[in-house]
C-alpha cells in the first residue's frame, strides 16, 4: 500500500463520482479512497436518524479496515462537516485538512426552519424538481454555460439516492455542531478552496473558515460555484497537488 492515503469526502447529495477527475489524477502518486457516504448511493445505511458523527464513525471504521493509521481528508460541503468533526475527535488520524466549498459554523434557526421545509418538499413531491433545482443552486453559473452537461450529471447524483435517505441526510446537516472555535485548536497544514461564484457557502464564508485555522492557506477558483472540483478540476488539482508537494512526500 502506498504510503501517503488521501480521503476524499464527498458532499450532500452526491455520491463518490464526484471526485472522479481527482481520483484519476492522484491515485498513481498516492493511495486513494472515496466510498459513498452513509445514506448516499451505495453507503452504509443503518436505521435513522443520522448526525454527522455517523459519518465520522463510518469513516474511522474505512480508515480501520484498510489498515490506515492517518488519512489526509479532503472533504467537499457537508463532507467538509464531517471532516471538521473528524480531525476533533480523532486528530491523532489526520495528517492534513483541506476543506472545499464549506464553513465552520451551525445552521442559524432560520436555515433550521428551510431544512424542516425541505423534508416535508421530499416527502410529499419526491426528488425530480429538487434535483434539477439543486444542481442549478450548486453549479457556478459560469459552469452552466460553459458546461452545461454538468447539470445532468449533478441531478443524476441526487437521483442515486432515496427520498428517505435524503431526508435523512438533511437532518443530520440541521444538527451538525458549530466547529468554529474549534478551528484554532487543529493542528495538521490546511487548505480552504472555494469557487469563486459559490452561492450556497460563499467566498467571505471560507475566507473566514480559512483565517480561524493556525495553519491554512486558502485557495479561489476562477469560473466555479458550490462544486469546484467536479467544475475546474484542473485548477482545483493544481491547487491541491501544490498543498500536498508542500506537505507531504508522494511515492
Amino acid at each position: 500500500m502506498k504510503s501517503e492515503t488521501l480521503l476524499f469526502i464527498h458532499g450532500f447529495p452526491f455520491n463518490s463520482s464526484m471526485w472522479d477527475f481527482q481520483i484519476e489524477h492522484f491515485h498513481g502518486q498516492y493511495n486513494t479512497l472515496a466510498p459513498d457516504l452513509r445514506g448516499h448511493r451505495d453507503g452504509p445505511k443503518g436505521p435513522g436518524p443520522w448526525m454527522i458523527a455517523h459519518h465520522v464513525e463510518d469513516l474511522k471504521k474505512l480508515l480501520q479496515e484498510k489498515g490506515i493509521e492517518k488519512a489526509h481528508l479532503i472533504g467537499c460541503s457537508m463532507g467538509g462537516y464531517i471532516a471538521l468533526h473528524f480531525v476533533q475527535q480523532y486528530p491523532e488520524k489526520v495528517a492534513s485538512l483541506v476543506l472545499c466549498d464549506t464553513r465552520a459554523d451551525a445552521d442559524s434557526n432560520d436555515a433550521k426552519d428551510k431544512r424542516f421545509a425541505l423534508i416535508q418538499r421530499l416527502h410529499r413531491d419526491g426528488l425530480n424538481a429538487f434535483a434539477r433545482e439543486f444542481a442549478q443552486t450548486v453549479l457556478g453559473e459560469s459552469t452552466q454555460k460553459i458546461k452545461p452537461s454538468l447539470l445532468k450529471k449533478v441531478e443524476d447524483m441526487i437521483l442515486s439516492n432515496t427520498v428517505e435517505d435524503v431526508a435523512l441526510s438533511v437532518g443530520a446537516l440541521a444538527s451538525r455542531r458549530d466547529s468554529t472555535e474549534a478551528l484554532a485548536k487543529i493542528n495538521c497544514p490546511c487548505l480552504v478552496i472555494v469557487g469563486i461564484e459559490d452561492k450556497v457557502t460563499p467566498v467571505d464564508v471560507n475566507q473566514k473558515l480559512a483565517q480561524g485555522l493556525k495553519k491554512s492557506e486558502f485557495k479561489k477558483i476562477p469560473k466555479a460555484g458550490h462544486l469546484a472540483n467536479f467544475e475546474q478540476p484542473a485548477a482545483f488539482n493544481e491547487a491541491l497537488q501544490e498543498f500536498l508537494k508542500a506537505n507531504i512526500k508522494p511515492i
